[in-house]
């Protein structure tokens, strides 16, 4: 198994609620690599549905945006090619 997976990434946050403590090589968490993204699947409901003709786009409440977006969940041994080791591990 490659060592540059994603629990072994500065940008990785493993979901503690969510782990085996006895195998670090199983568990799930987010990439925060890049910022969170929209989406589509949570926006949709949250936004009202436009009148025919109407031309302006509805305001959004920022807590809506907020819930509607996500950083990608991945698992402990995915890998993205992007990877940055922990500073822990630049040091050794």
């Amino acid at each position: 198994m490659p060592a540059e997976r994603c629990n072994k990434c500065r940008f990785w946050l493993e979901d503690m609620s969510n782990r085996d403590p006895h195998d670090a090589d199983w568990g799930f968490g987010s990439c925060r690599r890049e910022p969170p993204r929209l989406v589509e699947v949570i926006v949709k409901p949250l936004m009202p549905a436009l009148a025919y003709g109407q031309q302006t786009d509805p305001d959004m409440m920022p807590l809506d945006l907020v819930s509607a977006s996500r950083f990608p969940a991945t698992s402990a041994i995915d890998w993205c090619g992007r990877y940055e080791a922990v500073a822990d591990e630049v040091a050794a």
